[in-house]
């Protein structure tokens, strides 16, 4: 019989994936926005900058779940 522990620290981190992949997705999406909004259509610094953004805070964030 599985311990209960172990089940439970298996839920905690079976949503991490996904909640890093919405996170970068969001932040692109945000930058997308914001460069249509600033008419930068030739440029994709907007895009670029929000995929970062979202790339550092899911990793921050999944350091933080982990610890």
């Amino acid at each position: 019989m599985p311990d209960k522990r172990q089940s439970e620290s298996w839920l905690q981190y079976s949503g991490i994936g996904i909640q890093m992949a919405v996170t970068i997705i969001v932040c692109w999406w945000l930058g997308e926005k914001l460069e249509n909004s600033m008419v930068l259509l030739d440029s994709p610094w907007g895009q670029l900058v929000g995929l970062f953004f979202g790339m550092f805070a899911g990793i921050y964030n999944l350091i933080k779940q982990v610890k």
